[in-house]
């Protein structure tokens, strides 16, 4: 993922950007109908729930403890990955300018002091400090960190027939 390998084009964050839009939607339309059915059902069970009740109840918690801890761990994760590729790419821009200064610094001839200033102005138009990447990497980042939580929301709202 680094600036020089990966530039997406408006067409691939746009794309992103609405698979997230898209997939977040899903949820939050399948987390309403499975908390609806639910308390439907808590309300209903009253104080003594039948076995069938209890199970269900019983897996509502465990999944609900284990996609946030699994939301978690992605999102940490993502974000580990997304830092070390800008630290990869901003090192590796410092060295590349510090070389470049140092050609230019020493350069022994008006046409070498002329092609190290070219060089040096390339590696600083080159920046990895690239919007459309960081934009393009936020999206993917924040649909892993979802994905947990989409998957049991759309898997109970189909289990409980409401989606």
């Amino acid at each position: 993922m680094t600036s020089s390998a990966f530039s997406p084009s408006i067409g691939e964050l746009s794309t992103n950007w609405l698979r997230l839009f898209t997939d977040t939607c899903e949820m939050l339309s399948a987390t309403t109908q499975v908390v609806k059915v639910r308390t439907t059902r808590m309300a209903m069970a009253g104080p003594l729930p039948n076995e069938r009740d209890r199970v269900e109840f019983s897996l509502m918690s465990r999944e609900k403890s284990e996609a946030a801890s699994e939301s978690i761990q992605a999102m940490g994760s993502g974000f580990v990955s997304l830092s070390m590729a800008l630290a990869t790419d901003t090192s590796k821009h410092i060295w590349a300018t510090s070389a470049a200064a140092s050609a230019l610094a020493s350069s022994q001839s008006l046409t070498q002091w002329i092609e190290c200033q070219a060089a040096l102005l390339k590696i600083a138009a080159a920046s990895p400090a690239n919007p459309l990447q960081l934009a393009n990497s936020t999206a993917r980042l924040v649909q892993e960190s979802l994905a947990p939580i989409h998957d049991r929301a759309t898997a109970n709202a189909k289990r409980l027939g409401v989606l």
